[in-house]
């Protein structure tokens, strides 16, 4: 069976205000990245679902393959086929989100920490004369990541849930960029950023059974400061989801969320998922996320992901894969210096995650 999966290294998110890791756990991830509607997703609001101690850990594998080509013709015009220009491929292993969470009657004190934006990033290009022999080369690094700790806290009462968290940021951003002249000194010019910030979060969920579930939360603007003065800003967000599992036999929970965030132009995100249960310890899970560049909204990533979950006992593990593919056929490409008008973008990425857990 072909398993698909995530996450996205876009060449203009990369180089201004990173990538989205639009997930925030394996579960999280095989529904679509899914998580503002889970008891141990991104809500604050979801700690007030969980009634036992809770625990969990998560690491990530992301692996990123860009390509840029040409398109040929002949002298009558027909096309030849694509010219590879670069085929970059990129891979980063890193710890992911965990989570603990403690209920004290209608009260629950938590603790969360995620990374949440991406600035990984490689790009290399070879320049060869008419001998096929190189002439130069160009390459562009980029090394870091946002991160967030959060203290949480939770009430429940009856069937509403509330909570806040105060989101404390974190990260860097390094670049390098290098150009190698056969038999001269190489050309190296870095840059290293600093980054740090605060956040609030505030969610609701509303379970009035257990068959049907809805959430919002609103995220407040930030600004992650450095010592060079150039900050990035990020706007508020505001996210909306629902569960709904049918009455009777049928074990699948349908998941959905959609988020809008008001950047220069306001875009919205697209995550719907399924998750399928066998036997009460196996579960099965499917999902989809759409969401659009932040400067450009022609630019936009399909995402399709697959999970799989086992629970025994007090301790549960869950498994999640995605495949995203991004679509540049609208795009500008503004600051490239390419033949633009046959310019051809290729970029795909595709992420493991694997988390672990127990209830105590």
């Amino acid at each position: 069976m072909l398993i698909l999966l995530i996450i996205n290294f876009s060449l203009p998110g990369a180089l201004n205000q990173g990538d989205r890791v639009f997930y925030f756990s394996a579960r999280s991830l095989g529904i679509g990245g899914i998580s503002d509607v889970l008891e141990n997703g991104d809500n604050p609001a979801g700690s007030g679902l969980i009634r036992e101690n809770f625990f969990f850990a998560s690491a990530a594998l992301a692996s990123s393959n860009e390509k840029r080509g040409l398109r040929v013709y002949d002298s009558y015009g027909n096309n030849m086929g694509i010219s590879t220009l670069s085929n970059n491929t990129s891979t980063n292993y890193n710890f992911a989100a965990c989570a603990l969470v403690i209920p004290l009657k209608s009260l629950r004190l938590g603790f969360k920490y995620r990374p949440i934006w991406d600035f990984n990033y490689f790009y290399r290009k070879e320049y060869r004369d008419d001998f096929y022999q190189i002439t130069k080369i160009v390459e562009h690094k980029h090394t870091g990541d946002v991160h967030s700790v959060a203290p949480t806290i939770g009430f429940n009462y009856r069937f509403l849930n509330i909570g806040i968290e105060e989101k404390f940021l974190f990260g860097r951003n390094n670049r390098e960029d290098k150009v190698i002249i056969p038999g001269t000194s190489d050309s190296i010019s870095q840059s290293e950023m600093e980054l740090s910030g605060t956040t609030m979060k505030l969610g609701a969920i509303m379970s009035p059974n257990l068959h049907f579930c809805l959430s919002y939360s609103y995220s407040l603007s930030y600004t992650l400061e450095n010592e060079d003065g150039e900050d990035l800003k990020y706007p508020v967000a505001h996210s909306f989801g629902f569960m709904y599992q049918p009455a009777g036999r049928v074990p699948t929970k349908f998941l959905g969320e959609v988020a809008y965030e008001n950047w220069t132009e306001p875009i919205i995100i697209y995550k719907f998922g399924m998750e399928h249960y066998i036997l009460n310890n196996f579960t099965m899970r499917y999902g989809f996320c759409y969401f659009p560049d932040y400067e450009q909204r022609q630019i936009w990533t399909t995402v399709l992901t697959f999970g799989l979950g086992l629970k025994t006992g007090q301790s549960f593990f869950d498994l999640g894969f995605a495949y995203g593919k991004r679509d540049y056929s609208n795009s500008d490409f503004g600051g490239l210096d390419e033949e633009l008008e046959n310019l051809r973008f290729d970029e795909s990425t595709s992420h493991f995650v694997l988390s672990g857990g127990f209830t105590f």
